[in-house]
């Protein structure tokens, strides 16, 4: 008898060293652990490449809130915001779900999650000051 895997009991698949682009701009790998094919977009969240996935389904929908459960590991509900005009509409929008749940409580172990891509802050560029008497300055 085979022995339960570590992806069997965390539902977290970590790729090998061998990985394949696909035409879709998805990357198909092994898992290193139950070695079953397993496929991400991202590279960082990889889910069984056989059968039907809803997250990938909802991807290709539009953007959308989630609700998750970290302590059951599941998805309680699930938001569309296509009906939103704007950014600040959809951070109201969250707020009133956090209020709605009790996210902010310290015992909650629910999370909102955002499928919108987070927002990168551009790294402030370093200034190189040479010192007065080098070469730079003469």
């Amino acid at each position: 008898m085979e022995a339960l895997t570590q992806c069997w009991f965390t539902r977290i698949h970590l790729p090998d060293r061998h990985r394949h682009r696909a035409d879709d701009g998805s990357t198909t790998a092994t898992c290193r652990y139950c070695h079953r094919n397993i496929v991400s977009w991202d590279k960082s969240a990889w889910a069984l490449a056989d059968g039907f996935n809803v997250s990938r389904l909802a991807d290709a929908s539009g953007r959308y809130l989630t609700l998750f459960d970290t302590a059951g590991d599941f998805v309680v509900h699930r938001y569309t915001v296509a009906h939103l005009n704007d950014e600040e509409a959809i951070e109201a929008f969250k707020a009133n779900l956090r209020a709605e749940y009790g996210m902010d409580d310290a015992d909650s172990t629910l999370e909102l999650r955002d499928s919108a891509a987070p927002a990168r802050r551009k790294a402030p560029r370093k200034v190189s000051r040479s010192e007065p008497d080098s070469l730079r300055t003469a």
